[in-house]
C-alpha cells in the first residue's frame, strides 16, 4: 500500500496465479508467502476449475477467491481462458470444457465476481470472434508466464487494439499467471486505488476502473482539450497507441522521463499509453476514447 501525491491510496495485487491445487509448482501457503514478502497487498489463487476463498490474512494481506475456467479445445474455433475473481459462491458451471465463454462470464457475475479474459494472444483469440461475447470486466495485456523461457506470446496489445476498433474498450490488466515460480512470479501486477483493503473495497475499485497495469512504473494519464498528458515515475520511453497508422509524435524517449505529451488528431478515436523504464519494466494505461 502507498499514497500518491494526491493523497490517494493504492494497493498492489496479482489476480492470476496457480498452486499445487492444480498445475502450479508451489503449495498455496508458499505461493502466498512469496507474494506477501514481495510487498503485495492482495492476490487471488486462480487454480483451474477450483474456486478458492476470500479472507483477510493478519489484517494486512487480502486473499480474494479466484478460479480459472476454460472453454473450447480447438484454436480455430476459439479457446478462451476466463479468470473469475471475488466470487461469493461457487459459479454453477458444467464440467471441464463444456461451458461456453458467455456462460462462464454470466455465472461468474451471478456468483458476485468479475470476469477477466486471460492471455488472449497466447490463446490465439481473434477479436472478430471474441467481440461476440459480452461482460468481460478486464483483459490481460500482459501475462508473465506466457513469455520466454516458459512459453510464448505474452503480449496482447494488438488484440486489445482490434477490440477497441470494434468499440469494445476492455479494461487493461497485467498478471503473472505464475506456475513455475522460477522468475514468472511477482513481475506483472495491478495498482488498485482503494483506501480499504477488503473484498468490497478492491472489487469496487476494479469494477470502477480505478487501477493501472504495471511491472514497476506508476503513472497518471489525463486528457486536456486535444492533448493527452502522462505523468510517471522515471521511464525511458512513452509510446502513444491510437487507431491510426502513422503519427510523428507517437514515441517520446529520454533518460528519466517524468512527463510525456501527445496531440490528439482529428482522425484518432482512442488513445492508450505504454511506458518502459530503464530496467525494461512496462506499464500500460486504459483506453481513452477521444
Amino acid at each position: 500500500m502507498f499514497t500518491d501525491e494526491y493523497g490517494r491510496t493504492w494497493q498492489k495485487g496479482n489476480l492470476h496465479m496457480h498452486t499445487s491445487l492444480s498445475d502450479g509448482r508451489l503449495s498455496p501457503e508458499n505461493a502466498i508467502r512469496i507474494y506477501r514478502e514481495a510487498g503485495y497487498d492482495f492476490i487471488s489463487l486462480t487454480d483451474h476449475w477450483k474456486c478458492g476463498r476470500t479472507e483477510l490474512l493478519k489484517k494486512d494481506f487480502l486473499l480474494l477467491s479466484g478460479c480459472e475456467y476454460d472453454s473450447g479445445n480447438d484454436v480455430r474455433q476459439g479457446i478462451y481462458h476466463i479468470v473469475g475473481i471475488g466470487m461469493e459462491t461457487e459459479p454453477k458451471l458444467r464440467t471441464f470444457h463444456d461451458a461456453s465463454p458467455q456462460e462462464i462470464i454470466e455465472e461468474i457475475h451471478k456468483a458476485g465476481g468479475i470476469a477477466i479474459l486471460a492471455h488472449p494472444a497466447w490463446s490465439m483469440n481473434q477479436a472478430c470472434m471474441a467481440s461476440g461475447f459480452h461482460g468481460f470486466d478486464g483483459c490481460e495485456i500482459y501475462n508473465t508466464v506466457s513469455g520466454a523461457p516458459w512459453n510464448c506470446r505474452p503480449y496482447s496489445g494488438s488484440f486489445l487494439d482490434d477490440m477497441a476498433n470494434r468499440n469494445i474498450f476492455l479494461p487493461v490488466m497485467a498478471a503473472d499467471d505464475a506456475h513455475f515460480y522460477s522468475g514468472d512470479e511477482t513481475r506483472s501486477f495491478l495498482f488498485v486505488q482503494s483506501d480499504d483493503l477488503s473484498r468490497d473495497g478492491v472489487m469496487t475499485a476494479i469494477r470502477n476502473g480505478d487501477f493501472i497495469a504495471s511491472q514497476g512504473p506508476f503513472f497518471t494519464v489525463r486528457k486536456e482539450e486535444n492533448e493527452i498528458i502522462v505523468r510517471t515515475t522515471p521511464v525511458d520511453e512513452a509510446v502513444f497507441f491510437t487507431d491510426s497508422i502513422y503519427e510523428p509524435d507517437r514515441v517520446t524517449r529520454g533518460k528519466h522521463l517524468c512527463e510525456a505529451h501527445f496531440q490528439i488528431k482529428d482522425y484518432d478515436h482512442w488513445v492508450r499509453v505504454e511506458l518502459k523504464d530503464a530496467k525494461g519494466r512496462m506499464a500500460w494505461s486504459k483506453f481513452i476514447a477521444v
